[in-house]
């Protein structure tokens, strides 16, 4: 196996489980097909921008390197995930307390039990990613991270498990900054309806709190959603952020 063969095959696998992982590239009912020809083209573009390798590595070698490549690529579109998941956790918030947590379906694209906001904040952020042409910004880092990352390089780095944590305490206080003014125009309604019921026994608060949160919050929902897509404007950019610290930190 040729030098530039082996490079060529470290550089697909790296962009194969980038793309096979990174909500904003894969899809599940996405054929395998396509991904896989996404992948290659991406793999072509890149060759030129990649160092190409000293010398021709061993089998033993190469499978260490092909391990490390998987690894690499799978930590990079997790770090892209997180956001969208920030994104989708902020409408689950939402759902929890508007009542539509009860009406979760299965979601085959997501893989996952969505309700109704939860995927409505998805697929917002999902035209968010490619209407700011995010996607370029992500494969543009995705092929600076050979040079972070060299393929003939086995360190892997000490970003570590305090790294995680605090990018996942990073994803939890977008996700709730984002959940909320939905979630105190929830809470509001329900201030209403207990001073509704203390007011006029004779109502059903039961009935009657169901529907009216679930208009309450739709039309909340209109009036903020340009600042909701500015929202998600100003967190999505934030993956290619934290992209690049963690390939510095290999």
């Amino acid at each position: 196996m040729t030098i530039q063969l082996q490079t060529i095959i470290l550089i697909f696998i790296r962009i194969t489980a980038f793309i096979v992982v990174s909500p904003g590239f894969s899809i599940k009912g996405l054929p395998s097909v396509a991904k896989i020809a996404l992948s290659m083209g991406i793999t072509l573009a890149a060759y030129s921008a990649v160092p190409v390798m000293e010398q021709e590595a061993a089998t033993l070698f190469f499978a260490l390197l092909v391990v490390k490549e998987v690894l690499v690529g799978i930590a990079i579109g997790f770090i892209t995930k997180l956001f969208f998941s920030a994104v989708e956790i902020a409408g689950n918030l939402v759902d929890f307390q508007v009542g539509f947590s009860m009406g979760a379906v299965y979601d085959p694209s997501m893989g996952i039990n969505v309700s109704y906001y939860g995927k409505i904040y998805y697929w917002l952020s999902m035209c968010v990613f490619y209407m700011t042409n995010l996607h370029h910004i992500v494969i543009k880092s995705l092929v600076q991270s050979f040079q972070y990352m060299p393929i003939s390089s086995t360190n892997i780095g000490s970003f570590g498990v305090e790294g995680m944590m605090k990018l996942l305490g990073i994803i939890f206080e977008l996700a709730f900054n984002l959940a909320a003014p939905m979630i105190i125009v929830a809470l509001l309604t329900e201030v209403i309806l207990g001073l509704i019921s203390r007011s006029v026994p004779q109502i059903n608060v039961l009935i009657l709190g169901m529907p009216l949160k679930i208009v309450a919050s739709f039309v909340i929902m209109l009036i903020l959603l340009p600042t909701l897509v500015k929202n998600i404007q100003e967190i999505l950019p934030l993956m290619v952020k934290y992209m690049n610290e963690f390939l510095q930190s290999l």
